[in-house]
């Protein structure tokens, strides 16, 4: 990850992990109208706006612990009784940090302020940039174009050039770099004004200096890096004491595990740390099954040759899923596949059929899954190696039209019933009765968008109106549904619960 050109994009959610115990409070103070909203409920404190967008801090029992008297409110979840806050100052908007009695902490004098977390806070003015800590001691002065942190280490740059500072002002490094990558395992690669790279460690000493006609590329272990041949454009992988571990003879080189995943003449294989060859490279692609730690797809790979996939173990010469399927993913602990018909079956890890290709499958989660098979509906529960079915009484399921192959993750599946749609639960109970016009489930929440008499709301999976039905349009932008009344036009936003979004 690297400081120039970094885009840093946030899923917000308003209403956080945290928040889910104040929720009825929250629903009390907007449908009463006390305030316009309610939200991120941290330390026992939450954020409120009112109706002529000030906005202020209560407790968990409503009562007003700041006044309403600031243009913006920011609760921090590892600050405790200091909040990030803006004001109008001379027809300017400033930012600041403030207690809980409303004591100025940092001084409303910043364009902008981010706080990096252990005490930092980096603040901007007249498009330059420094930090302070929580006592508002300068650590860096206002003088740089950018900052940004990481485990304690400041990148700093200043007209296109970039050193590094410790978080008491230290200055660690005198590169002028063109770019530092972020830290991995304590080491970064230094791309120097003259495109010559070296790596470093995180006191800003040198471990490689730079290698006539090679670059530094990537730090894969505290001992391995990736390293290019400008000449013949190939890689390898050398280690701190300027020994290569792979000779510079591949297009790409990934690690997996204790493996690299390489790359020749647009063909994958799989060699070891010593380069011998696991599988040769006859793959149009590999990619690892799971990056989390889960023993079940331990050395587990997904393979590809033309338009077939399948599943490869480097150690194994018999492939655990052959490559003959038209998609092939990972599920709990299983694997979907679906075959040249559409028809979707399971495996277990170790290449074992638990469910037979007879089936379309539409939603699942964990051990069930709602499944289609020559026009009925069924729920099926796996159980070790062996699976049941249980039909349900519905005319049809809806599928998801993102998840043509595969499917979705969800406890809940869309039915419909003489063209009318409702919502059945993974344990076969019907949460939402037929009786709309369409139903479209928010993300994986449990909440659902639905149409009655020509009109848009939410209902959830307890059948509870949380959002009324009265709107002619809707749209989900990200982490909030834009609902809209055509006459007269009224646009109001509904902010998606991603805390009971299945993980």
């Amino acid at each position: 990850m690297r400081i120039i050109g970094l885009c840093i994009f946030l899923l917000l959610s308003f209403i956080s992990n945290g928040q889910s115990k104040f929720e009825p409070l929250r629903k009390k103070l907007t449908e009463n109208k006390t305030y316009e909203y309610v939200y991120n409920f941290e330390n026992n404190y939450a954020e409120f706006r009112t109706f002529n967008n000030k906005m202020g801090l209560i407790d968990t029992l409503g009562n007003v612990i700041i006044k309403p008297n600031y243009e913006y409110i920011k609760n921090h979840k590892d600050l405790k009784n200091i909040f990030e806050a803006g004001i109008i100052s001379n027809k300017k908007y400033k930012r600041g940090f403030i207690d809980l009695q409303g004591k100025v902490i940092i001084p409303f004098e910043y364009d902008d302020v981010f706080y990096f977390g252990n005490n930092l806070i980096r603040v901007s003015k007249n498009e330059k940039t420094g930090v302070v800590d929580m006592e508002n001691k300068i650590i860096l002065p206002l003088k740089y174009d950018y900052i940004q942190k990481q485990n304690g280490i400041l990148f700093v740059q200043t007209n296109n050039k970039i050193d590094l500072f410790d978080s008491k002002g230290k200055q660690l490094t005198n590169f002028q770099a063109a770019d530092i990558d972020y830290f991995k395992d304590k080491r970064s690669v230094v791309t120097l004004q003259n495109k010559n790279t070296l790596i470093i460690d995180d006191r800003g000493s040198i471990i490689l200096n730079p290698i006539t006609n090679h670059q530094f590329e990537k730090v894969f272990e505290p001992n391995s890096y990736l390293i290019k041949n400008t000449t013949t454009k190939k890689k390898g992988v050398i280690n701190s004491f300027g020994k290569y571990e792979v000779e510079c003879k591949y297009d790409e080189i990934l690690p997996s595990n204790s493996i690299y995943i390489v790359r020749n003449n647009e063909k994958d294989g799989l060699i070891n740390k010593k380069d011998s060859i696991l599988k040769p490279l006859l793959y149009d692609h590999i990619y690892m099954v799971s990056y989390t730690d889960s023993i079940q797809f331990q050395n587990q790979y997904f393979a590809q040759k033309g338009n077939l996939q399948g599943v490869i173990n480097p150690f194994l010469e018999k492939e655990i899923i052959p490559i003959a399927y038209k998609s092939v993913k990972d599920f709990s602990d299983f694997y979907i596949t679906t075959n040249l018909s559409n028809k979707n079956g399971i495996f277990s890890t170790k290449g074992e059929v638990i469910i037979p290709e007879n089936y379309e499958f539409c939603n699942g989660y964990q051990n069930k899954i709602f499944a289609v098979k020559e026009n009925k509906n069924y729920i099926l529960s796996i159980d070790g190696t062996n699976y049941n079915e249980v039909e349900v009484p519905v005319t049809e399921f809806v599928r998801n039209k993102y998840f043509s192959l595969g499917m979705s993750k969800s406890k809940y599946q869309i039915f419909k019933n003489e063209n009318k749609f409702g919502v059945v639960s993974i344990e076969n109970k019907i949460m939402i009765p037929s009786e709309f016009d369409s139903i479209t489930q928010i993300y994986s929440t449990g909440e659902f968008i639905v149409q009655k008499n020509k009109k848009y709301g939410i209902i959830n999976a307890e059948n509870q109106v949380v959002f009324d039905l009265k709107y002619d349009t809707f749209n989900i932008i990200k982490e909030v549904v834009k609902f809209e009344i055509k006459n007269p036009k009224t646009t109001k936003f509904y902010s998606v619960n991603f805390s009971k979004e299945l993980k």
